[in-house]
């Protein structure tokens, strides 16, 4: 089933190349300050424990931006994953970097082996999604990270007086949406953090700069970008706990009956709620068998 992000994104793309350069095409189609803010994410990442021979997953990786400011690490291992196939076209050309992997997937599935990863990024990708797709995003992150792992997100926040002109211009688009803007609670990341069982290493205001940059960082309208910097949105950094050994569920086992977790556990049998909503919600924490 295509989800509606590829069905707008794919078309968001297709319009930017009928209009432009391939460049200018794929910068806007990710937002555009292609360079700077590749190198501001990359900072960003650096901050919060990257290393150099670590394995990045950059889910909604888009035309390169942070592989493109990552390339010159040759120790690193990334994978890039989207759902354009034309971004994901550019990202590997540009790079050039043939032990690099670039995966178009469109589904909540991401196509690794469970502890596999040290850092799962998603820059600009939960804005985009509804929360339940969020929520099921942060599932499969936790299950492919390896214990201890982080994974660094960007959301827009109402609390956060410069994102709201974001919400005004969804209502001048109300009836030819481009693309879902989603805005997140900071109080709705730390209730499905303590969900996952994940644990909350800082959430970080859009406005306030702290991500420290190493070098003198020029903006595509000609300003210098020095010290501290702020990416606009705002950031989340979490990390799955050391000692983590269990994979939390987001959505139902393709194998879930409702009438045999009822059996197996007839103590529900007055429930309220449906059995599929209780085993996501209690049952797998509480160990209950469903088959």
């Amino acid at each position: 089933m295509q989800k509606h992000f590829e069905s707008d994104y794919n078309k968001l793309v297709q319009k930017n190349l009928a209009n432009t350069d391939k460049h200018s095409a794929m910068a806007q189609s990710i937002g555009g300050n292609f360079i700077p803010f590749g190198i501001f994410q990359r900072e960003l990442l650096l901050q919060h424990g990257l290393k150099a021979n670590d394995t990045v997953l950059d889910v909604g990786c888009g035309a390169g931006r942070l592989a493109n400011a990552l390339k010159e690490m040759p120790q690193l291992s990334y994978i890039g994953i989207d759902v354009v196939q034309e971004l994901l076209d550019y990202a590997q050309e540009l790079c050039n970097r043939p032990d690099w992997t670039f995966i178009k997937a469109a589904d909540f599935t991401i196509p690794l082996e469970n502890n596999s990863v040290d850092m799962v990024t998603a820059f600009s990708v939960f804005t985009h999604l509804l929360h339940e797709e969020s929520y099921a995003y942060l599932a499969e992150f936790r299950r492919v990270l390896k214990p201890g792992g982080k994974i660094v997100f960007t959301f827009l926040d109402f609390n956060i007086p410069e994102h709201r002109p974001v919400f005004a211009s969804n209502l001048t688009q109300i009836s030819d949406r481009v693309h879902l803007n989603q805005f997140i609670d900071p109080q709705a990341i730390q209730v499905w953090s303590q969900h996952l069982q994940l644990d909350v290493e800082g959430i970080f205001h859009g406005n306030q700069p702290h991500i420290q940059l190493n070098e003198t960082v020029k903006a595509e309208d000609g300003t210098f970008h020095r010290g501290k910097v702020a990416l606009g949105q705002s950031i989340c950094v979490l990390q799955k706990p050391c000692n983590a050994t269990n994979i939390v569920l987001a959505v139902l086992p393709k194998d879930f009956l409702p009438e045999k977790y009822l059996e197996l556990n007839p103590d529900l049998a007055a429930l309220t709620m449906g059995l599929g909503s209780h085993y996501l919600a209690h049952g797998q924490f509480e160990n209950r068998r469903f088959k």
